[in-house]
């Protein structure tokens, strides 16, 4: 059974949530919820939910700047952002901030059971209605490199101190694959040291 958290500032939608999980046929269980990110941080601590559901637009702490804090509390916890909001800059936020994966709250059912089994795989993942974040985010801006999402991740998890053999395992790719990407960076930034890269990326804000 797989145990998920909500956090969400409406309470009519967690108990949708939790009515659609109500059976064990989906091995998922909603095992706790919070309304708020103030509210959500101390029962994290005691919860054994290895996924949490994230809303991003939420009063208080939002839920783009609550992500990296559930990430470097506890780095054993997905963190999937479920919204409602189509906003560009908040995906691109949440994103940045080591979402496991976006999603947009009319998903089916069926695409969330799909992502909540893949992100424990290790995966990242944006859903097939989220809007085009990244080449939103820098379209104005020509002296943004102009990553691709894959080059993104490769990059973020980089700069997290993973090799990249653990960025292969995390992506569920190659090595060869990430090699190529970081490649690629090389080339849209000039440079041929990922520090500086990172540096850089961190920068101009495309990395936290």
């Amino acid at each position: 059974m797989i145990n998920v958290f909500v956090i969400d500032d409406h309470p009519l939608f967690i108990d949708g949530l939790k009515a659609a999980f109500s059976n064990e046929n989906d091995q998922i269980k909603i095992s706790g919820s919070a309304n708020s990110a103030h509210e959500a941080l101390p029962l994290l601590k005691r919860s054994r939910a290895k996924v949490v559901l994230l809303d991003l637009k939420m009063p208080g702490t939002s839920g783009d700047e609550f992500c990296l804090v559930i990430k470097k509390e506890f780095p054993d916890k997905k963190v999937i952002a479920l919204t409602g909001e189509t906003d560009t800059t908040l995906l691109f936020n949440a994103w940045n901030n080591m979402a496991d994966a976006i999603l947009i709250k009319h998903c089916g059912k069926q695409e969330l059971v799909s992502v909540i089994n893949r992100v424990l795989e290790g995966k990242r993942m944006v859903g097939v209605n989220v809007p085009e974040f990244i080449a939103q985010r820098n379209i104005n801006n020509p002296d943004i490199p102009k990553l691709t999402s894959s080059e993104l991740k490769v990059i973020s998890l980089l700069s997290t101190g993973k090799s990249r053999s653990e960025v292969s395992s995390v992506l569920g790719t190659s090595q060869n694959a990430v090699s190529f990407h970081v490649k690629n960076i090389f080339k849209k930034f000039k440079m041929n040291r990922i520090v500086s890269v990172i540096d850089e990326a961190k920068r101009l804000q495309l990395i936290s």
